[in-house]
């Protein structure tokens, strides 16, 4: 019961929209030459589909749904390598740029059903993991020949397998130092999670777990779909964001924690919430949870938080535009809010493009992609129009 009705809260959260980072290299903050001179590769939802195509670049004035590959709506898109990825949480499809369109190569590697095969972590051209969080399970995959190679059951991980509770909801995870870097969600029922933040550690050259490590001042260890953390800095320091059932629960404490390079413990030393801040130029002051992430380098990442008080009474989750991008200094800890309007919980994509972000929004002047230039703060409102609220956004590199 627990799963089913878990899939139908992950589903309702997958609808919103959900980014994933288009990388970070700050040694060189120009744009890297793409292949076939398509420098996005982006999604929209339009109806009951996503809709996955490229374009060239912020200049290209409005995108519409031609060429596109068209999947069952909250199909979640990954880079790596060039390639492009995708899967609708049951099936994972490879593809190549060519000529201005994706081409699928291999086959399709089939997922059972409920698998909720949300998050890829690529180590190499050959091996990856992908978090199974329907069944408690990560998969080992081959991305040049989409083939499973292997599986690593999670079931001892889960908090409440004495009363029958084999999963551990596994999520988003990263690879430092040969460790794979596994968030936990850990879900008491479908919309209450265990309290603490859980990352099950795992060897990459045996991947056999290593163990378990929890911290009780943040819940629920990264987000139910892809949402641009956890990340490792320049530092070698993995930088995990707890959400806390996205404001939901009473008493539940959100934050970013961080386990230091050459550490396979949380640092006790550090710890960030955002609930607890005051911040000019929002409805309320006050931002309750961090949403879609990227970071970009130097310990910023920008990211949307969600203002309660621009939520209406009751709120409407279609209309409300209550997300705001912010600047978040997880070295400082500050928070500057970004000079954009605020936009819809189903269109906040974002990525990071040389010393600019970019932001998938739907705002009053209209739904598209915004351009931020760190460097001096400007903003070039409604760059790009789309058709369809943007979803997700990579830079093909």
């Amino acid at each position: 019961m627990k799963k089913k009705k878990f899939y139908l809260f992950a589903t309702m959260m997958l609808l919103s929209s959900f980014c994933i980072s288009c990388g970070n290299d700050e040694d060189d903050p120009s744009p890297a030459p793409v292949a076939d001179g398509y420098e996005f590769v982006h999604s929209v939802n339009v109806g009951e589909n996503t809709y996955i195509s490229l374009f060239k670049d912020m200049n290209v004035g409005e995108v519409g749904t031609d060429n596109s590959q068209i999947h069952a709506e909250g199909a979640f898109t990954y880079v790596y390598n060039g390639k492009v990825f995708v899967t609708d949480t049951e099936h994972l499809y490879k593809y190549a740029v060519s000529n201005g369109k994706l081409v699928q190569e291999s086959s399709t590697l089939l997922f059972p059903t409920g698998a909720q095969a949300a998050f890829l972590t690529f180590m190499s051209d050959t091996k990856a993991y992908v978090s199974c969080l329907g069944l408690g399970k990560i998969w080992i995959i081959n991305p040049s020949t989409m083939t499973k190679t292997g599986e690593i059951d999670l079931a001892d991980y889960a908090i409440g397998k004495e009363e029958g509770d084999n999963n551990p909801e596994p999520g988003a995870s990263v690879i430092r130092d040969g460790v794979l870097y596994v968030a936990l969600t850990q879900l008491k029922s479908a919309y209450y999670p265990n309290q603490g933040a859980h990352v099950l550690l795992i060897d990459t050259k045996t991947d056999t777990p290593i163990k378990m490590i929890t911290d009780s001042r943040a819940t629920m260890v990264s987000c139910t779909t892809p949402s641009g953390d956890p990340f490792v800095d320049e530092k070698g320091d993995i930088y995990f964001y707890s959400v806390a059932m996205f404001g939901y629960v009473p008493g539940l404490t959100e934050g970013f924690l961080r386990i230091k390079k050459g550490e396979q413990e949380f640092d006790k030393t550090y710890y960030f919430p955002i609930a607890d801040k005051e911040l000019a130029g929002v409805k309320g002051n006050k931002a309750n949870y961090i949403y879609n992430k990227v970071y970009a380098g130097k310990g910023k990442v920008y990211a949307y938080l969600n203002i309660p008080g621009a939520m209406g009474n009751p709120p409407d989750y279609v209309n409300d535009k209550s997300m705001q991008a912010f600047e978040i200094d997880v070295y400082n800890k500050t928070l500057k809010k970004l000079d954009v309007e605020s936009t819809t919980g189903w269109a906040t994509s974002i990525c990071k493009y040389g010393d600019d972000i970019v932001l998938g929004m739907a705002t009053s002047l209209g739904t598209g992609y915004y351009v931020y230039h760190t460097k001096d703060g400007s903003v070039d409102n409604m760059k790009v129009k789309t058709v369809g609220a943007p979803y997700m956004i990579s830079y093909l590199k």
